[in-house]
């Protein structure tokens, strides 16, 4: 399967997040009651997608497809916490979080089958209990990084942390 996505990322601290998405991870942290996630975030990555190709005639048909060309995510661990912010004209800005010691990061069955794994697109799927589900089981959430040396730096620092996070 051809790749999507063109991915560039870049390391960045919470300090360097844009305004408006500083509000709205602020705006989530309080709603969930998880601290000040912005002063206590370790690392942070943002990754810019571009989108290579229109989506397929079902998606289009069904809306089920990316609304948006380009699109940023921002992602920042805490001891505690990863959150997630996405942003795109079309599909608004939408924040998610989960705790650090409960997420697994990987490559999900369905990724794989799709041909995700080489080749495809960059990202790593993220499993664990996200804030505002209904349900309480897991859900897996792809979060897209740049093959570059950014993206794969903070996928590297994330892994240790969590595995940190697990064992304390």
């Amino acid at each position: 399967m051809k790749r999507q996505y063109e991915r560039t990322s870049r390391r960045l601290d919470s300090g360097q997040v844009d305004t408006a998405l500083r509000t709205a991870i602020a705006a989530h942290a309080q709603a969930h009651q998880l601290g000040d996630v912005l002063a206590d975030a370790v690392a942070g990555c943002e990754t810019r997608s571009v989108r290579l190709s229109r989506p397929g005639l079902l998606a289009r048909l069904t809306g089920s497809g990316d609304p948006d060309t380009e699109h940023r995510s921002v992602a920042l661990y805490t001891p505690g916490y990863l959150i997630i912010a996405i942003t795109g004209a079309n599909r608004g800005t939408h924040v998610r979080s989960a705790r650090l010691d409960g997420v697994s990061v990987g490559t999900s069955a369905l990724a794989a089958q799709l041909g995700h794994v080489d080749g495809g697109d960059n990202g790593v799927s993220v499993t664990g209990l996200w804030s505002g589900e209904t349900r309480d089981a897991a859900t897996s959430f792809f979060l897209g990084l740049g093959a570059d040396a950014d993206g794969t730096a903070f996928l590297t620092d994330l892994r240790a942390a969590i595995t940190a996070a697990k064992t304390r």
